[in-house]
């Protein structure tokens, strides 16, 4: 739900300030032991009706989100800790977010795409990465390689940003509300919320990002954030009736998480070992354990990769194949590092 239909639900928020109802999740065994979802005490942000949108988590566990109206802050519960505090002053109404592979968050703001380094302190620099007047920006996801999709609730436009490039191009127009959007690279398949139709749409991903053979995925009412789990399990949140609606990659229903009697915007996996599932409502952050963890969550990934051995154009020389978060990457020929681009990864890993 966006900052632009905010006056229509000004009733709505209003009773939202009354502590959720919390009944045990039905989920499937399988993603979680029984249990509620617990509201997680939070210093240093607005009052009791926020707007809470937008759940990210950095490489420690660390998680982030946003509170709109008035405050327009964005804060963060540390791994480990169980009170989410001030740290970043944001602008424009921070709404969806995304970690891309260095590190950093990707924020929709109302009339921009920034970016900011996530860390125990805001430093005060923020990158601009896509600006315009007259849209409403939503959510955002990405792939491995930066490239980013993001949505234009107001607009009904779905955008997509070369991250080699710097380019941004309009994907879709005339979305029902588009609404979360979220990528599994692994299946080459972006998820849309149409919010305005009560569909979770799926899209396939070509090898050129575009977008083709779109079908019914799931209907959620109202359909907010979304997020995946490392199965590809698809977490849906229904903004009007407080529920997280889960369905496995086929779309079978895995069961529901309920906040009942709030609206509920957005979610994400985070914590010390990537387990928690935070879900974002009028009222704050609440978190329930899992037993799975977040799509790529946490550090990204190097490895060995089958077959090992690549042949080095100067020396003639077989050298090995490596694996970088999930895809295929040869070292540079004749000089047996990888590219500038990806040294960081690879210095966090101690690789």
């Amino acid at each position: 739900m966006r900052r632009s239909t905010l006056t229509a639900f000004a009733a709505a928020l209003s009773l939202a300030a009354v502590a959720g109802a919390q009944s045990p999740h039905t989920l499937s065994p399988e993603l979680a032991d029984p249990g509620t979802p617990v509201l997680i005490p939070r210093t240093g942000g607005g009052g009791s009706n926020v707007f809470g949108e937008g759940v990210v988590a950095d490489w420690q566990g660390n998680v982030y989100f946003g509170e709109q109206l008035s405050s327009n802050k964005t804060m963060q519960l540390k791994a480990g800790q169980d009170t989410a505090k001030f740290w970043r002053q944001a602008a424009d109404n921070p709404s969806g977010m995304w970690l891309d592979p260095q590190n950093r968050i990707v924020i929709c703001q109302q009339h921009a795409i920034v970016r900011v380094k996530a860390g125990a302190a805001f430093d005060n620099q923020t990158d601009t990465l896509y600006k315009a007047t007259g849209q409403d920006f939503n959510d955002v996801t990405g792939d491995s390689k930066g490239n980013l999709f993001f949505t234009n609730y107001m607009g009904s436009t779905v955008f997509f940003r070369n991250a080699a490039t710097g380019e941004t191009k309009t994907v879709f127009t005339n979305i029902s509300r588009p609404n979360g959007i979220e990528w599994d690279e692994e299946r080459k398949r972006l998820y849309l919320h149409e919010f305005l139709i009560d569909t979770v749409a799926v899209y396939d991903v070509g090898a050129d990002y575009s977008l083709s053979n779109r079908r019914f995925f799931a209907g959620v009412d109202a359909c907010d954030g979304i997020t995946l789990d490392e199965r590809g399990d698809v977490y849906s949140v229904s903004y009007t009736t407080g529920v997280v609606h889960a369905f496995d990659p086929d779309g079978k229903p895995l069961g529901e998480i309920s906040i009942t009697g709030q609206q509920m915007t957005n979610i994400g996996f985070g914590g010390a070992d990537f387990k928690t599932l935070y879900m974002i409502t009028v009222r704050g952050l609440y978190k329930l354990p899992m037993k799975v963890k977040g799509y790529k969550s946490g550090l990204p990934t190097i490895s060995i990769a089958k077959p090992t051995h690549y042949r080095d154009g100067m020396t003639d020389i077989l050298g090995p194949v490596f694996r970088l978060d999930g895809r295929r990457f040869v070292p540079l020929t004749g000089l047996g590092r990888f590219p500038l681009d990806q040294q960081y990864l690879i210095r966090q890993t101690g690789r």
